[in-house]
């Protein structure tokens, strides 16, 4: 029987007795009926404001991505401008034109030689050094200019040459909406230091060059061409903001200047509008995970040290007020993209989500207050007891001429006010079992059906996450039972392998072929490697293998075999899609090897006999790519006893550190040499041990395969 028509029978039939039993009674039952469904409506509303907290962490970080990527496009594009605007200059000196105007920052710092038309914006500020803000007039006309170092020629060819940049400036500092959303977009030169900004505005100090900034270093510096900085306090505004910047480059690879873009801080952690229950009770942070910890890089925190004559500011790591949390979070980190734990800072308790952002070791961090996701399940909670509390009033105070009145306002009382709780219980306990298709309707016109709206709207994103994530982990399974369990056994030769993906599925493979009907004696050994990784990849090395295994057992002239292949498969390839792989050939009676190498890196041996390298090349082209290729056989002997043979792909040596080193080959011989003496399973183990100690915890980006045999 329902909870609604219990507490319809039971306001019944206390009502037909005396009038003072009837209220003792009806007490009684109705707080005992209040708890009940009070602590029912608190887990149904945990349940639902935990689906909602994973949401706004996603969509958090979703937002985030979308406004960085649109960020380094257009700083990359202002800065390939630049390039084609110094190229044209070169090609055609004095061609570019003079400007109409040029304003410098001391003619925006006084009035009388200012552009016209200046406005403000409520994001165009000076942030003094108490911490309070001075709004200050800008030109959405002009630009500023700043002066660097050269005599009046050099400095007026600078400023043809920024002003030349001027229409990419605005057309930057405008969102897709084609309104402002860019606080500064700017560009200054190498050489001399001239500075160009957009919109135009006072305040640089006298002695300021822009060569000394912490962005224009960075972009310097960077290998990638592209680098974030922040947080840093602009030196005409005092704020704290966060930079994007990239260095535009001359021909023959010098440095022409930098071009750089600037957001507000606080505008970067105000993404997305929380529920008014969240309003002061979530903190929002950008964070790095370093060997130190979890480091924070924007904070609304760091807002409150700005000002432009305060020292730069100062980055603090997260740490609980408990090192076993702190150590806790950043375990969880390393090993998950995304996740969530609950965490105790200057005694007050948060739930932290994180999730990492799309091509970054970078992520997001949304800290909610443990106490406001109590306090909207005891509103909830409150508020279903204060309808049992009027119940019970009104029950106490009626007499007999008011009882049909008392009964009809119970019964739909109580379904009103049950009725959408149980329906949001029974859908939450049907998603729990597995019913992805279960929604509930509700229309209250309350929060409640607010709360039942957001439910819904959750559902099928989570359908279809789990739908995605199901069908990759069939495929990593199928792919994993696709490769030998176990390396064979031959006579005079001691093999191990090991394969392991990046991702959920992977485009590398290995595999061992016994050639019994043709001469028991010799073994195949294949090693292949897909471009990039993935389902894409996983079904291009699944077909390879498929076609291998089917014409390997008919012909040991393996050159023939890979010319049959690679026809069948460039038919089916999409172009700019291929596979290197690398067929051995191994006769150990006879001490002698053959093979063929279609694009993929050498065999690299190693003779302790003479303590030498050498390696098994070949010079054919990647299956896939020239349906006519001829492939080419080689051979040699095999290596003497306690030689050592591996054959691997690019994931090994192609490994980078925290620091953008690779592991490179060298290292990989010196670990062979090192443990020449070991079998080869323990060979094996010790290079996979050593190039995940190499990355110092850095993400594995590549698959890994590799295939050791040892000559006994």
């Amino acid at each position: 029987m329902r909870l609604r028509t219990k507490l319809f029978i039971i306001l019944i039939l206390l009502s037909i007795g005396p009038l003072i039993m009837t209220g003792l009674l009806t007490r009684a039952n109705l707080e005992s009926c209040s708890v009940d469904v009070a602590s029912d409506t608190r887990q149904s509303v945990e349940q639902i404001v935990e689906i909602a907290r994973t949401r706004y962490v996603d969509l958090y970080a979703t937002t985030f991505d979308r406004d960085r990527i649109l960020i380094e496009s257009t700083v990359r594009r202002t800065a390939d401008t630049l390039e084609q605007i110094y190229l044209i200059d070169e090609i055609e000196t004095d061609s570019l034109p003079t400007p109409d105007a040029v304003y410098f920052s001391t003619d925006y710092d006084n009035p009388e030689t200012r552009p016209e038309n200046m406005v403000t914006d409520p994001r165009q500020f000076v942030q003094l050094d108490d911490g309070s803000q001075r709004l200050f007039p800008i030109s959405r006309q002009h630009p500023v200019f700043v002066r660097g170092e050269g005599d009046d020629d050099s400095i007026n060819k600078d400023i043809r040459m920024l002003a030349a940049l001027t229409p990419e400036l605005i057309a930057g500092s405008a969102s897709p909406s084609e309104k402002p959303w860019l606080l500064s977009v700017y560009a200054s030169l190498e050489d001399s230091g001239t500075h160009i900004s957009y919109p135009g505005k006072g305040g640089y100090p006298e002695d300021y060059d822009p060569r000394q900034r912490p962005w224009f270093e960075a972009a310097i510096g960077s290998e990638t061409g592209l680098r974030w900085i922040g947080p840093i306090i602009d030196a005409p505004t005092g704020q704290v903001r966060m930079t994007c910047a990239a260095a535009a480059y001359r021909p023959d690879g010098t440095v022409i200047g930098v071009v750089a873009a600037d957001m507000l801080m606080l505008d970067m952690l105000d993404e997305i509008d929380l529920p008014e229950d969240m309003a002061g009770a979530v903190n929002i942070m950008l964070a790095t995970l370093d060997n130190k910890g979890v480091l924070i890089h924007a904070k609304s925190e760091y807002a409150q040290q700005g000002g432009k004559n305060n020292a730069p500011i100062q980055l603090e790591y997260l740490k609980a007020d408990h090192q076993a949390q702190t150590d806790a979070l950043i375990n969880l980190m390393r090993a998950e993209s995304h996740g969530s734990l609950d965490y105790v800072l200057d005694g007050r308790v948060w739930i932290l989500s994180y999730q990492r952002l799309i091509n970054q070791d970078s992520y997001v961090i949304v800290a909610i207050a443990r106490e406001t996701i109590d306090a909207i399940a005891n509103n909830v909670q409150d508020e279903v007891a204060d309808v049992f509390t009027d119940t019970l009033s009104s029950n106490a105070a009626i007499g007999a001429t008011i009882l049909g009145i008392a009964v009809a306002v119970s019964f739909f009382g109580a379904r009103s006010v049950t009725r959408p709780i149980m329906n949001l219980t029974n859908t939450a306990t049907a998603i729990s079992e597995g019913d992805l298709d279960a929604t509930a309707d509700i229309n209250t016109g309350d929060e409640i059906e607010t709360l039942a709206r957001t439910f819904n709207e959750m559902i099928p994103k989570l359908r279809d996450r789990l739908a995605v994530r199901e069908s990759l982990m069939l495929a990593m399974e199928v792919q994993q039972n696709l490769l030998p369990s176990a390396p064979p056994t031959i006579q005079g030769v001691d093999i191990a392998a090991r394969s392991i993906y990046c991702d959920e599925t992977g485009g590398d493979y290995f595999d061992f072929f016994e050639l019994e009907q043709i001469d028991p004696n010799k073994h195949a050994i294949v090693v292949g490697d897909v471009t990039g990784h993935g389902i894409a990849a996983a079904l291009l090395m699944t077909t390879a293998r498929a076609l291998l295994r089917s014409r390997a057992s008919d012909s040991d002239e393996i050159a023939d075999v890979l010319s049959r292949v690679n026809r069948n498969l460039a038919r089916d390839t999409r172009p700019g899609h291929f596979m290197t792989l690398y067929y051995l050939l191994i006769d150990p009676p006879a001490g002698t090897a053959a093979w063929v190498s279609a694009g993929h890196d050498a065999a690299i041996i190693y003779n302790p006999s003479d303590d030498s390298f050498s390696e098994y090349t070949g010079q054919d082209i990647p299956l896939g790519i020239e349906a006519e290729w001829q492939f080419n056989e080689s051979s040699a002997k095999l290596p003497a006893a306690g030689g050592v043979l591996l054959i691997g792909t690019d994931g090994i040596w192609e490994a980078r550190n925290g620091s953008g080193d690779m592991y490179g080959k060298d290292r990989l011989r010196e670990l062979m040499k090192s443990h020449a003496r070991d079998n080869s399973d323990q060979i094996a183990q010790a290079i996979l041990d050593d190039v995940v100690q190499f990355r110092e915890g850095t993400p594995q980006t590549d698959d890994i395969t590799l295939v050791v045999l040892k000559v006994v």
